[in-house]
């Protein structure tokens, strides 16, 4: 049973750039809510050992920059999906996942 507090909402088109402070790779993000984001087509050694990373997430034109906590991940062959925690998201981060909920 999902248990979120904020729901996530579905994205297309919205890139990521990830550095755990040792390597950084590209992905593409699934979902968004207030206080995380799923990262998919993360590179599959990415971020081991990591407890946190640094994303920067863009849509168009608009981009975000914020520290995440991974939550979960989901290893495949090629890739990983992982869900991250968003630590103190920024108001325009929250501006912008409330622009998207209201257009649901």
């Amino acid at each position: 049973m999902d248990q979120r507090k904020h729901p996530r909402i579905r994205v297309h088109g919205m890139r990521i750039d990830v550095s755990d402070g040792i390597g950084c790779c590209t992905g593409d993000v699934r979902d968004v809510s207030r206080a995380g984001i799923c990262l998919v087509d993360v590179a599959k050694r990415f971020g081991k050992n990591i407890d946190a990373y640094t994303v920067v997430a863009s849509s168009g034109e608009k981009y975000f920059k914020f520290r995440v906590r991974p939550r979960w991940e989901t290893v495949g062959r090629l890739s990983k999906k992982v869900g991250v925690e968003i630590d103190n998201a920024p108001w325009q981060w929250t501006e912008y996942v409330m622009s998207l909920e209201a257009g649901r």
